[in-house]
């Protein structure tokens, strides 16, 4: 008898920590994700005129590099698997980010990707660069995105 209730007390431990997981994984990131966003909005507006210049000066330096046109990264591995993107560049700027290669082979995976595929691809754009955060538990799917893109831009820049 002591057997049984040891095992369904932890058979219902184990369930109710795979909801949470999953609540944090899929929903919890994009909230706080949110939150970022708009204390990052309001953190650059209270910053002085010469930083928010040089921040201007500094990302017009970069984006003088690139060449317009498509380019097709290369696809990298990821433990969950392969991510590949094609970028455009128009005007010397990132424009538009495509997903060719995501993880896809679970539902996880799917679902994940899913969401914070926009939200990678907003966050580069925005900053005209491979250099974006990641979203707690989507660390692979950033890996893979972020060398991808790396090695579209380094064929923007070489063009």
């Amino acid at each position: 008898m002591y057997h049984k209730i040891v095992v369904v007390s932890l058979s219902l431990t184990v369930a109710i920590a795979i909801v949470l997981d999953s609540y944090f994984v899929l929903y919890k990131p994009l909230a706080s994700n949110d939150n970022a966003a708009s204390n990052n909005t309001v953190s650059s507006t209270a910053d002085n005129s010469s930083s928010a210049s040089s921040a201007v000066s500094s990302s017009t330096n970069k984006q003088r590099n690139y060449k317009d046109g498509e380019y097709v990264g290369k696809s990298t591995a990821t433990a969950w698997g392969n991510v590949q993107l094609k970028i455009k560049i128009a005007n010397n700027r990132l424009t538009q980010i495509t997903v060719l290669k995501y993880p896809n082979t679970h539902s996880h995976s799917v679902e994940l990707n899913r969401q914070v595929l926009p939200v990678y691809r907003q966050e580069a754009v925005k900053s005209q660069s491979a250099n974006i955060q990641q979203i707690s538990g989507a660390t692979e799917t950033w890996k893979g995105f972020t060398g991808s893109l790396q090695s579209a831009l380094i064929q923007a820049r070489q063009a």
